[in-house]
């Protein structure tokens, strides 16, 4: 049986806004780094105010999102050798790269 060639993995400084980020005001977001200046809103228009928050709960932790699929990429692409992990190896790359601004599936 031939060996399982596993795929490289590479980062690169991301684009985006350095974390973390945290909530402030009025469903707005904000970086911590710097002058902490507000980044994004949440709108609830057609989705409601529990949705808007929960929305506004899951984009503030986007960045500490990316930095732990960085590390179990790591992990994954590690203990990878046999093929045993290719679904979830796959699925990490592939939210990694749209959350980097890559290819959208």
């Amino acid at each position: 049986m031939p060996a399982h060639a596993p795929m490289a993995h590479t980062f690169t400084a991301p684009r985006f806004t350095p974390g973390p980020w945290r909530r402030c005001g009025h469903r707005q977001i904000a970086s911590m780094a710097g002058a902490g200046l507000p980044i994004c809103e949440v709108w609830s228009g057609g989705v409601g105010i529990e949705q808007a928050d929960a929305n506004e709960c899951l984009i503030a932790a986007a960045p500490a999102l990316h930095a732990a699929l960085r590390a179990a990429l790591v992990t994954v692409a590690g203990l990878n050798a046999d093929g045993a992990f290719d679904d979830a190896e796959h699925a990490i790359r592939a939210a990694l790269d749209l959350a980097e601004g890559g290819a959208h599936e």
